[in-house]
């Protein structure tokens, strides 16, 4: 008798669709149990540090802004440097405070020394630079190129200094990177001073605050005698110096 065709033997086949089903599921878990596994592994491996973008050199990019204005350092005596300016230099804008005293400041510098324009002043005239910070190199290209010609800041009996929002921290660790200026530089916390001078507008009324550029010669009695504010810093020291020169004239 052939037992393959019995009915007994056909209900112990199992059938071929059903089987492949059956490992179908199996190799899905498989694949699932793989994904599971991986996924355990990475979560307790270590982190890969990943490298930190090249730091810029704010100091090589401000020094060639420098140079986009005043292609070389000023080297003509100061007499030719304000003959140039007496035909070519640039006018006082219409400032709130021109002809008016000037703001009183004190702040202590990068070092810890506490600056005082009051006291400043009984040296002789001042210029003051407001300057957004350091992380710009626009803004501090002003600083760079004062710095440069400080000597002939100097010679026409001025002193410069310049603030801004950043801590002395910050302005010390960049000292510590790019080298120090030749003037005192001064934390300006919450933009307080360059709002008496009219460089901060804090916001109000559903307007942003508002941030200038500034620069402001002060004569030895505290009076504003030219000033100059924008969204640019000023870059023209010849400018200054012919200011300066008017004030030695009075």
């Amino acid at each position: 008798m052939d037992t393959s065709t019995s009915p007994a033997a056909t209900s112990r086949k199992m059938p071929r669709g059903a089987l492949l089903f059956g490992i179908s599921l199996i190799l899905v878990g498989l694949v699932y149990v793989g994904i599971v596994v991986r996924h355990a592994l990475q979560a307790h491996a270590p982190e890969t540090a990943v490298p930190a973008p090249e730091q810029r050199d704010l100091a090589a990019e401000a020094k060639a802004l420098v140079r986009q204005s005043k292609p070389a350092p000023l080297s003509e005596s100061m007499e030719k440097l304000l003959t140039e300016a007496e035909r070519n230099h640039v006018a006082s804008q219409q400032h709130p405070l021109l002809g008016k005293p000037a703001p009183d400041f004190s702040r202590p510098d990068v070092y810890g020394n506490v600056w005082s324009l009051h006291e400043a002043l009984q040296r002789g005239p001042v210029v003051v630079i407001f300057y957004y910070g350091y992380h710009c190199n626009h803004c501090v290209s002003q600083l760079f190129d004062a710095s440069e010609d400080y000597r002939r800041f100097r010679e026409l009996g001025a002193e410069v200094v310049a603030l801004s929002a950043d801590d002395s921290e910050l302005t010390r660790k960049r000292y510590q990177q790019y080298g120090a200026f030749t003037f005192p530089v001064l934390a300006d916390h919450g933009n307080k001073i360059a709002q008496a001078y009219g460089t901060y507008h804090p916001a109000e009324n559903g307007q942003p605050e508002q941030l200038d550029h500034g620069t402001f010669i002060i004569d030895q009695n505290g009076i504003v005698r030219w000033a100059f504010a924008g969204d640019a810093p000023f870059s023209d020291n010849r400018t200054l110096f012919w200011e300066l020169n008017q004030l030695r004239k009075k």
